[in-house]
């Protein structure tokens, strides 16, 4: 057993259950371990950082007087009728195949609305890349102090029902079922930056609506073009101040979108925003370094994206792109749309040698021609 391994599992099903349970049963031991772990550090951290945190007072509030988990229970009350009932479902056979508290896994899914990250993203196609490749980018800057990544895993779903959309690729850690970085079946791809530093651009939030982990999640698993995934995501409920990077391998090209509550707005090569001297237009290019308004990251990017225009692979992304902009420190993901192959490296785990940085580190190759055909 070498280092930068990844759990990589198969979920069959025709219930959301269905598949949490396949998920609690295969990944027992590692949910056993990472939850309590996981939710002693963020609720940690969140206390720590609370005052620094873009949150409504009355959540604060509650947090401070109640506890993060009575203040995580009221956040599931505000969103539970924008989420589908089968990711409830799915969660449940998690919690009861693992022998896990039901509750605590809705919560762990809530965390990510309070403390969002800092990422970076690109979209490529077209003459930005070597032989006109569609390439994306998802790099995930969060907490690599909560030991998550000691229990990476990409999960395959096979829906055995059309009610429940198409297979896709999930990448994340035992126990956690939203999506911050996947492929699907369709060769949609999804990328995503909380947004810290946003302008007056970007209209209000609001903790009542769909999680964004679920609108992803919703665009892998349902989403058949990059028009159904726009589409999906102008008319749901929104929450939070985000950039979402979408890529479509079918259609060759990629979309940036500004996202918050009240607003949202699209973006392409010719339209990409903001527009700035640190920020650039690319042909053929959508890209987004950490934050919004970061000049130096998103200068970073756009340097290393126009030095190596018209050659990139996903090996020379991971060689000339990430580690020279250093980004991706607790994951890494690179999508090739074209030939349907993800590229996955995470933070370096408890006993684990090397490096800390996923970005720095060794990535796993995985054909997802071969995994979406697989049958049980």
């Amino acid at each position: 057993a070498g280092e930068d391994q990844v759990w990589l599992i198969h979920v069959y099903g025709n219930t959301g259950y269905d598949f949490g349970y396949a998920y609690g049963t295969l990944l027992r031991d590692q949910i056993n371990k990472v939850l309590p772990r996981a939710w002693a550090h963020f609720e940690e951290e969140i206390l720590k950082e609370l005052k620094n945190l873009k949150l409504p007072k009355w959540f604060v509030d509650f947090v401070v007087d109640k506890g993060l988990a009575f203040a995580l229970d009221i956040q599931n009350d505000l969103v539970k009728k924008y989420m589908d009932e089968e990711v409830y479902n799915e969660m449940r056979g998690i919690a009861d195949a693992a022998q896990v508290d039901y509750k605590t896994v809705i919560r762990l899914h809530m965390l990510g609305e309070i403390t969002r990250g800092r990422c970076s993203l690109y979209g490529l196609w077209g003459n930005a890349t070597l032989g006109g490749k569609t390439l994306q980018l998802r790099a995930l800057d969060w907490d690599v102090d909560g030991g998550l990544q000691d229990y990476p895993v990409i999960t395959i779903y096979h829906p055995l029902t059309s009610k429940l959309g198409h297979p896709f690729a999930n990448v994340a850690w035992a126990g956690y079922i939203g999506t911050l970085t996947g492929m699907s079946s369709l060769r949609l791809g999804i990328s995503e930056i909380g947004v810290s530093f946003p302008d007056d651009t970007f209209g209000d939030e609001s903790m009542a609506g769909l999680p964004f982990i679920f609108v992803e999640r919703h665009i892998l698993q349902f989403s058949e073009t990059l028009d159904d995934a726009l589409s999906f995501i102008a008319n749901v409920r929104r929450t939070c101040h985000l950039i979402l990077g979408v890529a479509d391998g079918k259609l060759g090209t990629a979309r940036m979108v500004q996202y918050s509550h009240s607003i949202v707005n699209f973006f392409d090569d010719q339209n990409l925003q903001p527009l700035a001297d640190w920020h650039p237009r690319i042909p053929h290019a959508i890209y987004s370094g950490m934050d919004w308004l970061c000049p130096s990251r998103q200068y970073k990017l756009y340097k290393a994206i126009t030095d190596q225009y018209g050659q990139i692979t996903p090996e020379l992304s991971i060689k000339n792109i990430t580690s020279v902009v250093k980004t991706g420190d607790l994951h890494v993901g690179v999508y090739d749309l074209t030939d349907n192959i993800m590229y996955v490296a995470n933070a370096r785990g408890t006993n684990e040698q090397g490096p800390m940085e996923a970005y720095k580190r060794q990535f796993v190759k995985v054909d997802l021609n071969v995994e979406f055909a697989r049958t049980r």
